[in-house]
């Protein structure tokens, strides 16, 4: 209506810089060369064999990425399920937030089946003797939903809890996060869902539930906010957009308690991870052991929005990022790689 695209653009990033200014704090994640951009709910896993990065990613029918080295360059190499999963439910096409991990000889991938908005949803499971493109054996559904209940079967994560036995976390939306146990075939559910959290402040949905092993604590990580579906020119009001809380239990299935003793199911949770400088709706988190020149250290990945991508605040530039973890106080607060 007059005004330049450019300047108009302009000011929209430097008005919204100054907004998020106070999370400057925050570090910026480890600069990453190659196929880094479209990346959602990453997991990353490295292969004991070779060392080898593998990137799994929402969309792309389980996208797989894989590098040589953290900062890259990164490569699309194919996907978990290039024929759809065997799930017959809406969005068997498009397999969401791949949850990977090492059990014994074999990688598990836990995934969803769903659609935007939809409680008709599935969790499956895919396994794999090498991750690579190819290689991977669709087991089908391991949990589901249907509209009316309290969660929503989508964003798994597989943990171990302190008796050994497996635990899948998951849920989005509706009441927010569960868990339910499984069997020693990591693919049989053997009991009810159970709360394990809940925000009841609007709009805070709470999805991406990562439960993580540190110390003598488990620390149950999850995304609040809007996650996607915005642009410059339509964003969510200020600190609506994702980020990254967290609480804490002795138990890996809780209760979970943030920093202040806030029940995560009363709408508890401590910020990990917050919008910043370029850094726009941060989550989709998860963490895992980077065991590259002969040492170990814990690397927290998620996705991002670039602010300076070439179409700003569009979450189809979601990418990755990666940052080291400090534990010194019993919580975790990020550091550069």
């Amino acid at each position: 209506m007059g005004r330049h695209p450019d300047i108009w653009l302009f000011v929209t990033v430097v008005i919204l810089s100054t907004i998020f200014v106070r999370c400057a704090s925050f570090p910026d994640p480890l600069p990453v060369e190659g196929d880094f951009f479209f990346v959602h709910d990453p997991s990353l896993v490295q292969r004991q064999s070779d060392g080898k990065y593998f990137l799994f990613t929402t969309h792309d029918k389980g996208g797989i990425i894989t590098a040589d080295n953290l900062a890259g360059p990164w490569t699309v190499v194919g996907s978990i399920l290039p024929n759809n999963s065997s799930i017959q439910l809406a969005g068997r096409d498009d397999i969401w937030a791949p949850d990977v991990s090492l059990h014994g000889d074999t990688y598990y991938a836990y995934y969803a089946v769903s659609t935007f908005g939809s409680q008709d949803s599935a969790i499956g499971l895919a396994t794999s003797a090498s991750m690579d493109p190819g290689t991977w054996t669709d087991h089908g559904q391991v949990f589901g939903s249907t509209t009316g209940d309290l969660y929503n079967a989508i964003d798994p994560n597989l943990s171990i809890d302190e008796s050994g036995r497996p635990v899948l976390t998951f849920g989005s939306f509706w009441d927010d996060l569960f868990q339910v146990n499984l069997a020693d075939d990591l693919r049989t559910v053997i009991n009810t869902p159970e709360h394990v959290s809940f925000n009841s402040t609007p709009p805070q949905p709470e999805e991406g539930a990562f439960l993580w092993k540190h110390d003598d604590f488990y620390y149950l990580f999850f995304s609040s906010g809007t996650c996607c579906g915005f642009n410059a020119s339509a964003l969510p009001a200020p600190g609506d957009e994702y980020k990254v809380f967290v609480g804490r239990s002795e138990s890996a299935h809780g209760p979970f308690l943030d920093a202040n003793g806030v029940d995560l199911r009363s709408s508890g949770g401590t910020l990990v991870l917050a919008s910043h400088g370029n850094i726009y709706a941060p989550g989709g988190q998860g963490i895992f052991i980077d065991q590259s020149a002969g040492s170990e250290r814990e690397v927290f990945v998620y996705h991002y929005v670039p602010v300076d991508s070439p179409d700003p605040y569009s979450d189809t530039y979601a990418s990755l990022g990666l940052n080291g973890i400090e534990w010194s106080s019993g919580w975790p607060a990020l550091t550069q790689l």
